[in-house]
Order: C-alpha cells, then sequence, then structure tokens
C-alpha cells in the first residue's frame, strides 16, 4: 500500500510537470496592423510601432505578435473582419473611437510638424505667409483637427488638399502643387524645411468596437510596461528618432536678428565645480556636465561661448552689474530683476542628509545648510521651502560637521557632490533621508542689462529641443571617471573585515579609469569629421618639434578648399563634411610617414614636415591631387596651399606666425579654377612687415594726427559747379610720406580700427562745416563712407546721431555713402543700417555700383537717395558700345526711380560729355579735381560759388 501511495505520488509530480511544460511551450499568436500612411524617408514610423508594441508584450507571458502593414482605412476594414487582432499605433480621434476602442494609457508618442520645400519663402512663425497657403493632408487624416485648432490660435486659414498615399503628398510639395505638409514627425524629413510645430500627440493601440479580452490584455500589457519602465515613451521614441526635437529647432526673424547682435554669450563659471563646470588644465579649455550640455546649446544657436571665471568677482551679481558677463552659468530663478533664467537645461537632485533615525519632513522648519558653491539654489528653495533657513558652508566637511554637532537639522547635498567629494562612510552617524529629495532645475541666468529678450526666447526654444532629463543627467554623472574613493581610515572605521574586497573594489576601479582616460585622451586629440589630428593636438605637438629640433629646417603647408561655404549651402552640410574627409584621406596618404597634419579649422589643414627635397616633392604630389563632389568629375573642388619655410626654430617667432606666413601665401595664388602651391617669399615678408608695422603705428598715428581728410569735389553736369565732396581720408608719414588708403584701409577693416578712423573723419567733417557756417561761408553736402564693420555695430547710429547734434550740423549737409559690396543675400544687417539711417534724416548714397552680382535686386529693396556708378563702366565707354548702353540704361532707370545718378573716375572730356548726354546729374574725377587737402578745397569751393 505504501509503495501504491509513492506511485501515485510520482506520476502527480509528472503530471504536473508535463502540463505546465506543455503549457509554456503554447504561444498565442496576434496579428497587429501597422498604419502605414506615413511612412516615408526621415519618418521610420513602422520600425517605431513594432518596437513599441514588442516592449508591452515583454511582460505578457506566451504571446507573439505578428505585424502587417496597413493604411487607416484597410486596419478599420480588417479590424471589422477579425483579419487582425488590433491596430498597434492609432492618435486618438473622436469619429474613430465610434468603430474602435482605445487602450486606456498610450503606447508611443509623436510630435505633428508642417513642412514646406527647401525653396519656400515661409519660414517658421511666419503664419501671415501660412495664410490661405494650400496644406496637403493624408484622406481621412486623424490629424485635421489639430492642424485647424493650431490655425485658429495663430489666426490663419488654409486650403486642404487631399492625397491618397504620404508619397503623392510629398511629390506634390515638390512639385509645387502644395505649399506645405502635415506630418507626424519630428525629424526633419529629406529636402524640407521645418514652418510649424503644431503640437504633440500619443499613439494607442485600438480594438474592434466592443472586443473587451483583447482590449484587456493591451491595457494590462502597457500598464505592466509603464511599472516596470517608466520612462519608456521617451526612451523608445529618441531610440528611432534620437533626441526630440533636437533636428526641428527653427529661429524666427527676430531670433535670427539677436543671434546677430548677440554673436558672443560671456558665461560667469566656476574653475572647480568638478564634474559640473571646471577647468581642464590638461586640455586649456573649461569641461564638465554643464559645460557639455551648454555646448550643445551654442552649437544648435549659432552663438559663441566665452567663459568668464567666476572667483574673478565678489558674486555672479555684481559681475551682470558691472557688464562683465552676460549670463551665469547655474541659476534656479530669476534674479533682483537683472537675471533671467531660461528654461531650465536639465535638473539634479539634491539629498537631504541628516542624523541616523530622525525625523525629517519636507514642510518642516529646519535650518538647513548648503555648499557656498550652491548659493546659485537659495532661489529656488525660497519659493519650494518657505519655512527652511538656509545656512551656507565653505566645504562638505564643515557642512557636515554642522549636522552632527546640531548647528543645522538638514544638509542638502547634490547627487554629483557625494559621488565625487565625499562619502559617509566618515560620518556614521549620519545618513540620506530616503522619504524626499530636492529636485533643483538648472538655467542659465541671462543678463537684463546686455542681452535683448530675444536671446532668452532663443536659448528657451534650444534648450527646449534638447534638455537633458535628471535621470540622464544622473546617469552622466555615474559613469564619470572620477568617482570618490574613501581614504584608508575612513575604510577601516566603517568596516575593516571587508578592507581586503574594498582594495579589489579600488583597484578595478583604478584601471577601469585608467582606460577610460586613454581613451578619452585618444578621443581629445582626434577630428570627429575627418579621423585625423584636430587643432589642440597639432599646436601642442608642432610646437614640441620645432623647439626639440632647433637647427632642423621645417614647411609649414596649409591648405583648403577654395569656396568651400558654397559646397555647404549647394550640397548640404553632410557632402562637405564627406568633401573634408577626402581632403583629409589624401593629405594622410601622402604625408603619414613623413609629417605631422590636422584639420585646423573649417577648412583648413596644417601640415609640418622637415624641408628636404622628398617633402617638397610630397607637397608637388599634393597639388596633383583631384578632390570631387559626389565622386563626379563634374564638381572638382580646387584646394590652395600656402608654404611657410622655417629654417630654423626661432623663439620669438609663434607658431601662429608660421601659420599666417602660409596663409598669406595661399591667398596671393593667381589661380581660382585650379590646385595651386606658393611658397611663402621675401617679399611676402616685407609686405608682412608693413602690415605689422602699420598695425603697431596706427592708434600713435591717430592720436598725432597723422590721418587727414581730402576731399573730391563733385560737380553738377549741368552746371558744372560744384555741389558736393566726398571725404577721403589719407595718412601722411612722418617716414613715408603719404599713404594711400588702398594700403591701410583694408587692414584697418580686418582688426577693427576702420571705426575709429572713420568716426575721426566724421567729426572732422563735421567741425568743417560747422566752422564754414559760423563763417558763412558757401557749404556743399559732404558724402562719408561707411565701413561693413559698423554693421554689427547697434550703436553706430546713435554715436553717429551724437556728432551732429554735438555740432548742430543740418542733415542736408551729410551724406553717408554705402559700398555695395556689404551686402549680403544672407544678412540684412546692411538693410537695417539703412533703413536706420533714412528714418533719422540722413541722405544714403550707394557707392560702386554695378560692381556686385545682385545690383538690380538692390536697387528694389534699399531706399537709397544717389546711385554712384562703378568707374568700371566708363573706363571702356569710349570704345565699346556695351557699356555705354550699360551706363545710358543705369542713369534712365535710376531717373525714372528719381535716384539721381553721379559717375566717379571721370577723366577726360569725352567721357565728360558722354555722361552729360546720358542725363547724368553729378560727375567727380581727375578731369575736374583730384582729392583736396581741406587749404586747397577751401580756396575751390569758395571761387567756384
Amino acid at each position: 500500500m505504501k509503495r501504491i501511495k509513492q506511485l501515485l505520488f510520482v506520476l502527480s509530480v509528472l503530471a504536473v510537470l508535463l502540463f505546465s511544460v506543455s503549457a509554456h511551450a503554447e504561444k498565442t499568436e496576434y496579428t497587429a496592423g501597422i498604419l502605414n500612411d506615413y511612412e516615408f524617408s526621415g519618418n521610420n514610423v513602422i520600425e517605431y510601432a513594432k518596437d513599441s508594441v514588442r516592449l508591452a508584450f515583454k511582460y505578457t507571458e506566451n504571446t507573439e505578435v505578428n505585424f502587417t502593414e496597413l493604411g487607416l482605412k484597410n486596419s478599420l476594414t480588417a479590424l471589422n473582419n477579425d483579419s487582425i487582432s488590433f491596430v498597434c499605433m492609432v492618435p486618438w480621434n473622436d469619429t474613430l473611437s465610434l468603430y474602435v476602442d482605445y487602450t486606456t494609457e498610450p503606447v508611443a508618442t509623436g510630435f505633428l510638424a508642417l513642412f514646406t520645400g527647401a525653396d519656400s519663402n515661409i519660414y517658421f512663425g511666419d503664419f501671415a505667409k501660412l495664410n490661405n497657403a494650400k496644406i496637403g493632408l493624408i484622406k481621412y487624416s486623424v490629424f485635421e483637427k489639430q492642424l485647424n485648432e493650431y490655425a485658429v490660435e495663430n489666426n490663419f486659414n488654409y486650403a486642404p488638399v487631399y492625397f491618397n498615399t504620404v508619397n503623392e503628398m510629398t511629390e506634390s510639395l515638390d512639385s509645387g502643387s502644395v505649399d506645405a505638409i502635415l506630418v507626424p514627425t519630428t525629424i526633419k524629413p529629406n529636402g524640407m524645411r521645418l514652418i510649424a510645430k503644431c503640437g504633440s500627440f500619443n499613439y494607442y493601440c485600438a480594438v474592434k468596437k466592443g472586443n473587451a479580452e483583447m482590449l484587456n490584455l493591451l491595457n494590462t500589457s502597457i500598464s505592466a510596461l509603464k511599472t516596470n519602465s517608466p520612462f519608456y515613451l521617451s526612451s523608445i521614441y529618441s531610440e528611432h528618432f534620437k533626441i526630440p526635437y533636437l533636428n526641428t529647432a527653427a529661429l524666427t526673424d527676430d531670433e535670427y536678428t539677436a543671434l546677430q547682435i548677440q554673436e558672443k554669450l560671456r558665461i560667469l563659471i566656476s574653475d572647480d565645480n568638478y564634474p559640473m563646470a571646471y577647468y581642464d588644465t590638461e586640455k586649456y579649455a573649461y569641461a564638465g556636465v554643464y559645460i557639455d550640455i551648454i555646448e550643445k546649446v551654442a552649437k544648435n544657436s549659432g552663438l559663441e561661448i566665452e567663459y568668464i571665471p567666476g572667483d574673478l568677482y565678489h558674486s555672479p551679481i555684481d559681475c551682470i552689474t558691472a557688464g562683465q558677463a552676460d549670463a551665469i552659468l547655474t541659476v534656479s530663478g530669476s534674479t533682483q530683476g537683472l537675471v533671467t533664467a531660461t528654461e531650465p537645461y536639465t535638473s539634479i537632485s539634491y539629498l537631504p542628509i541628516a542624523k541616523t533615525d530622525t525625523s525629517v519632513f519636507e514642510d518642516g522648519k529646519y535650518y538647513v545648510g548648503i555648499l557656498s558653491n550652491d548659493e546659485w539654489i537659495t532661489d529656488y528653495l525660497s519659493e519650494t521651502h518657505p519655512n527652511w533657513q538656509i545656512e551656507k558652508y565653505s566645504s562638505i566637511n564643515s557642512l557636515l560637521r554642522a549636522v552632527e554637532h546640531g548647528k543645522i537639522k538638514i544638509a542638502l547635498l547634490s547627487t554629483p557632490d557625494m559621488q565625487t567629494k565625499t562619502s559617509l562612510i566618515a560620518h556614521p552617524k549620519l545618513s540620506i533621508i530616503n522619504d524626499f529629495s530636492v529636485s533643483i532645475p538648472v538655467s542659465l541666468g541671462v543678463s537684463n542689462l546686455t542681452c535683448p529678450k530675444q536671446v532668452v526666447n532663443l536659448l528657451n526654444k534650444i534648450i527646449q529641443s534638447m534638455s537633458v532629463s535628471e535621470s540622464e543627467f544622473e546617469s552622466r554623472v555615474y559613469t564619470l571617471s572620477h568617482i570618490y574613493v574613501p581614504n584608508f581610515r575612513d575604510m577601516i572605521y566603517a568596516n575593516k573585515w571587508w578592507l581586503i574586497v574594498i582594495l579589489i573594489i579600488f583597484a578595478t576601479t583604478l584601471i577601469f579609469i585608467k582606460t577610460r582616460e586613454a581613451y578619452f585622451k585618444k578621443l581629445s586629440r582626434t577630428d570627429q569629421t575627418t579621423h585625423i589630428y584636430n587643432r589642440q593636438y597639432f599646436n601642442q605637438t608642432a610646437d614640441k618639434i620645432l623647439e626639440k629640433n632647433p637647427m632642423q629646417s621645417y614647411l609649414l603647408a596649409s591648405v583648403d578648399a577654395r569656396n568651400f561655404k558654397l559646397i555647404n549651402d549647394r550640397f548640404g552640410r553632410e557632402i562637405g563634411d564627406q568633401t573634408l574627409a577626402n581632403i583629409a584621406s589624401k593629405i594622410e596618404e601622402i604625408f603619414k610617414d613623413i609629417g605631422l597634419y590636422a584639420r585646423y579649422q573649417g577648412d583648413s589643414f596644417l601640415i609640418l614636415t622637415e624641408d628636404t627635397p622628398r617633402s617638397r616633392s610630397r607637397l608637388e604630389k599634393l597639388e596633383e591631387i583631384n578632390i570631387y563632389i559626389h565622386d563626379s568629375s563634374k564638381y572638382q573642388v580646387p584646394i590652395k596651399i600656402g608654404v611657410c619655410p622655417i629654417p630654423k626654430y626661432n623663439p620669438d617667432i609663434t607658431l601662429a606666425d608660421y601659420i599666417d606666413r602660409a596663409n598669406i601665401a595661399k591667398s596671393t595664388s593667381p589661380v581660382r579654377n585650379s590646385n595651386c602651391l606658393v611658397y611663402f617669399t621675401s617679399e611676402m615678408e616685407q609686405q608682412l612687415n608693413t602690415r605689422n608695422n602699420i598695425e603697431v603705428e596706427m592708434v600713435k598715428a591717430l592720436k598725432r594726427g597723422d590721418f587727414i581728410v581730402y576731399y573730391q569735389p563733385k560737380y553738377e553736369l549741368a552746371t558744372d559747379r560744384i555741389i558736393g565732396a566726398e571725404a577721403l581720408v589719407r595718412w601722411n608719414h612722418k617716414d613715408r610720406g603719404i599713404i594711400s588708403p588702398g594700403i591701410f584701409v583694408p587692414l584697418f577693416e580686418k582688426n577693427g580700427f576702420i571705426v575709429d578712423l572713420d568716426f575721426f573723419v566724421y567729426e572732422t567733417v563735421l567741425k568743417m562745416i560747422r566752422n564754414r557756417i559760423r563763417g558763412k561761408d558757401p557749404i556743399v553736402p559732404i558724402s562719408m563712407n561707411v565701413s561693413r564693420c559698423h554693421l554689427g555695430d547697434e550703436h553706430f547710429v546713435e554715436r553717429l546721431e551724437q556728432l551732429v547734434e554735438k555740432y548742430q550740423i543740418p542733415k542736408q549737409y551729410i551724406e553717408m555713402e554705402i559700398t555695395e559690396s556689404i551686402f549680403s543675400q544672407d544678412d540684412n544687417s546692411a538693410l537695417s543700417l539703412i533703413d536706420e539711417l533714412k528714418r533719422r534724416g540722413f541722405t544714403i548714397s550707394m557707392d560702386d555700383f554695378g560692381s556686385g552680382y545682385s545690383s538690380l535686386n538692390l536697387l528694389r529693396k534699399v531706399p537709397i537717395d544717389t546711385l554712384k556708378i562703378d568707374k568700371v563702366f566708363i573706363d571702356n565707354a569710349d570704345d565699346s558700345e556695351r557699356s555705354q548702353v550699360i551706363v545710358e540704361e543705369i542713369i534712365s532707370m535710376a531717373s525714372k526711380i528719381h535716384v539721381k545718378t553721379i559717375c566717379e573716375g571721370v577723366e577726360t572730356e569725352t567721357q565728360r560729355d558722354f555722361l552729360k548726354n546720358a542725363g547724368c546729374d553729378m560727375v567727380q574725377g581727375f578731369f575736374y579735381s583730384k582729392p583736396l587737402p581741406y587749404s586747397d578745397f577751401e580756396t575751390l569751393l569758395n571761387s567756384s560759388n
């Protein structure tokens, strides 16, 4: 009987095991429909849908999901005839809810946007141009309601155009049949430009109406997913589309203008707040988690960042008040009306530390200690915890000791500080309170004194597109190479029996750190685009090579692609980067065994090699390479090579000086459409010395009064009377005599000294006019040149206005002359300057008209009073019928739009007569008078009138 019972027990166990194996082996299969209505290049929603559903069913045992791609209409049909079990990603729609049941929680997320063609004149946020635009939509689109709401909210109407497929819709956009298309995406589709972001939405799973069993299974799966992975919406989205909105951030006209005004943002920063923001003495640059984020903000916004050491000033606010900085790296709120906090670019957890077994509540009244370096969080704490009395301490040890001794109830330490700067092993009476933590938003504090509000708007837009979540932030900190390791005494105090284990862990950590350091050291000296050395490594290594081999001769070559900006503009940055990589590959192939080479900046490369016949032969070989775009012989990229010989090491000449000489040699090449190789010569050395001498002497020369204003009269052709003059500047050098402006003006425009020189001319001219008014002498309008350097100066017009008011000069006697060449297709600053001058009552003249490539377009847009025809047209007018026709048409056209004409460079009677017959109003040139010093001009003007 006993054996029978044992046998029955064994058989029961076997039956249970067999049943379990059988049950486990059987899987229930479901078929999910995927909406493919919006699948196109740059918008891989199908794989996104598959991964989202697979992630949810990961938590449901014995299930398997198969997928089939269907449009919305076919998906509804398939649901009704039970061909599919559910539709895996459907946006919420009131009409659809009549035919399907949605899951309670979303399974994925998405964003809705309007895109237009690359050549469209509609830009981001330009709702006036969107009004009455034709917008492409998929038939039966579930997003049309959201578009309607967006249109009403932004006050524009549109004409919907419906398509059966997304390919038909995108083809219609390419052909210009529609002005824009509505698609659910956040990755910029290929060849399109973002013009509006219409909001976010969620994707749900949907089942046949009344299919409670399938709906319950989906709800259970998604609920389990949410419990086990709270951030699943953003994580699966980021896996497919990278950082949300990063590639869809766009700027309005106001923000572009703010960016042009605020080209540089000076940020106040601490030098020793490792690992958040600190100065890396090895790389000679600021680094840290905050810096990584801010550098990405700068890259996406176009702002140049300059870091200002915070320890040079008493407090951040003092620095802002003094105008020494434009922003503070970390604030938690707006401060004293002087600083506006941007949207948080991340947030950071502060952990409360108190005596073990102490009861502490988040809303209690306590003395709370923080580090002095964390003073910036007090703005946030004062709002969220008004009952806390905040005390500041200079070090972590003094802060923790204050808790131990009962001076404060709680110490707040950030998670990075807890990881990298301390260990509670040394403070056994203290522990972290698990009941709560304080999450502090980290924002840039932008100065209201030096930055317009559009800068804050611009920064907010970029930050919102790429802000770092607290979990990601802490993950970055956790993976930093520097981790605080408790000292020997701390470890013994904590647990001496585990000392050996701790030492092993420490050794492992140290090996890990060293491995990571070696990896990042290699990464730090490599250019990520071309995969050859970068600028920093080249500078450091080249200096060492020259210092260690003082008697060896070297060659320093500077290489770049001619007109590389046009390649980026025409073919896109991706093709531009590939072209740079091709050039780098050729340089590496030729010089890998005999030289140091690197990508220096932009499209510029540097090569340092010994000066030998072999090296010179390699340079000639480099001149013979062919670089093509798209691997097509139609698009060859000419390269320029400038070489500076270095006979031997001279400590008085820096590497930058040698690079400058190589660039000078490169710039002197007369070749335009083919490769060229030019060596720096003694004549170029003389020119360089002349330039350096000019820069050394220019400030003193201005103070000594060596610069003289000359006046070239303007004559009215109808009467041959002087009716104006142009103010020109000459340099009366103490040793070289009169120096032509053609020598020093281009240099001054490069180094910015032209600004001071121009205002010297302005004041001299206005002072002269004031003296003639007082003496009741004859007066004619004087035209004064405006350099391109003034375009970026928001105070230029104000300074000019102050001079005019100072000397009380009627503006009818002042004409501001702007050269056609300062106008740029991508920059409206010149137009803005002219509009401001006109608004203030100044007369505007356009110099060198016809020398550019868009003269007629400028004439259409620019509100000028006088047109100065470039002398190149009349230089050949005597024997060129074409030149005569052009000049006559320009004069006729100007007359019809009520713009006066003047022609410069008139040197012969024939030229004068031709212009007079053509209807030109005024002329200037050697036929009448060369530029004169004021004494001669005064005599001529008095006698003429």
